[in-house]
C-alpha cells in the first residue's frame, strides 16, 4: 500500500520542475558514458592489434632486404590492397554506383542508387560503433525502397521519376502525416537517404582540403549541422555530437578509404565529392519540382 503522507500539489510541482530540468544534464551524462564506454569495445582492441601486426610486418621486410628491393615493393602493395576487400568500404564502388544510377535524361535508377548507399552504410560503420543510429537509420530506408521493388508494382520504383510519378498518381505520398496502415512511400523514405547523402558529401569534401592538423570530429559535427542535423531532435542532435568527439584520426580515415597517399586521397575524393553532388542535385530540384523537400 501507498504512504497516506502525499506531498502537496505545490511540492509535486516543484519536484517535477527540477527534475525537468536535471533531464537534458542527465542525458548529455549518458551520451557521454557512451562515448567514453566505447573506446573499450573489443573492435578498437582489435584495431590496435591489427596496426601492430602491420607494423612488426613492415619491419620484418626492412630486415630480410636479400632480394629484389622492386619486388618488396609490390609485394608490400599488394597486401595493402587486398586488405580492401569487398567487406570493406571501397571509394571505387562508391563511385562506380552513384555514376551509373544518372541516366542521360537525368534521372535517377534506385537500383544502382541503393548500391552506392551501400557503400556508404560501410563508411558510415567504419567511423565506429556509437554512429549505429545513423547506420540503423540508413538501412531501414532502404530496405523500404528494396521491398517497393520487390513488391507487386515492382516496376514503378525503376526510377526516382517513374516512382514519383506512381505514388503521386495513386495517392501514396501523404503529405500531412504518416501512413499507418501501409509501408512508407518511396518519395518520403528516399527523402531521408537524401537529406543524409548531403552530410556525407560535405563531410568527403572537406576532408579533401583537410591538413593533417585538422579535427576530424570538427569536418564531421560541421557538416551534419549544415545538413543532417536541421532535420535531427535535440536528442539525436546532442547523440551526434558525441559521436563526432570519437570520430578517427585523419591517418586512420585514410586507411578506411584504402588510399595510399595524399594526391591519391584528394583525386579519389574529388571524383566522389562531384559524382555524389550530381545525385544530390539531380534529387534536389525533382522534389523542388513536385514540392517534397518538406514531406512528413
Amino acid at each position: 500500500m501507498f504512504s497516506r503522507n502525499l506531498l502537496p500539489m505545490e511540492g509535486l510541482t516543484c519536484s517535477k520542475g527540477r527534475i525537468l530540468r536535471l533531464l537534458p544534464f542527465a542525458a548529455g551524462l549518458l551520451l557521454l558514458l557512451i562515448y567514453l564506454t566505447n573506446f573499450n569495445l573489443p573492435q578498437f582492441h582489435q584495431l590496435n592489434a591489427q596496426q601492430s601486426g602491420t607494423e612488426n610486418e613492415e619491419k620484418e621486410l626492412h630486415r630480410n632486404k636479400f632480394g629484389n628491393s622492386s619486388e618488396s615493393v609490390n609485394s608490400v602493395d599488394r597486401n595493402d590492397r587486398e586488405k580492401c576487400d569487398s567487406s570493406k568500404f571501397q571509394i571505387k564502388h562508391l563511385h562506380t554506383a552513384f555514376q551509373d544510377c544518372v541516366t542521360k535524361n537525368e534521372d535517377i535508377l534506385l537500383k544502382r542508387y541503393l548500391e552506392g548507399w551501400a557503400e556508404l552504410q560501410k563508411f558510415i560503420n567504419a567511423l565506429g560503433i556509437i554512429f549505429g543510429f545513423i547506420s540503423d537509420e540508413v538501412s531501414n530506408k532502404m530496405k523500404i525502397i528494396s521491398k517497393h521493388q520487390q513488391g507487386v508494382h515492382g516496376r514503378e520504383y525503376v526510377s526516382m521519376q517513374s516512382m514519383i510519378d506512381y505514388e503521386l498518381a495513386n495517392n501514396v505520398v501523404n503529405f500531412k502525416e504518416l501512413p499507418s496502415d501501409r509501408l512508407e512511400s518511396g518519395c518520403r523514405t528516399l527523402l531521408r537517404l537524401h537529406r543524409a547523402l548531403r552530410w556525407l558529401q560535405l563531410f568527403l569534401n572537406k576532408l579533401r582540403i583537410s591538413s593533417e592538423n585538422d579535427s576530424m570530429s570538427v569536418i564531421g559535427a560541421d557538416s551534419y549541422h549544415q545538413s543532417l542535423g536541421k532535420h535531427h531532435g535535440w536528442f539525436v542532435q546532442r547523440a551526434a555530437g558525441i559521436a563526432f568527439l570519437a570520430l578517427p584520426t585523419r591517418s586512420d580515415f585514410l586507411h578506411i578509404l584504402c588510399v595510399e597517399d595524399s594526391k591519391e586521397t584528394k583525386d579519389k575524393l574529388w571524383n566522389a565529392v562531384n559524382v555524389i553532388g550530381r545525385v544530390y542535385n539531380i534529387t534536389q530540384h525533382m522534389y523542388e519540382r513536385y514540392d517534397m523537400l518538406a514531406l512528413p
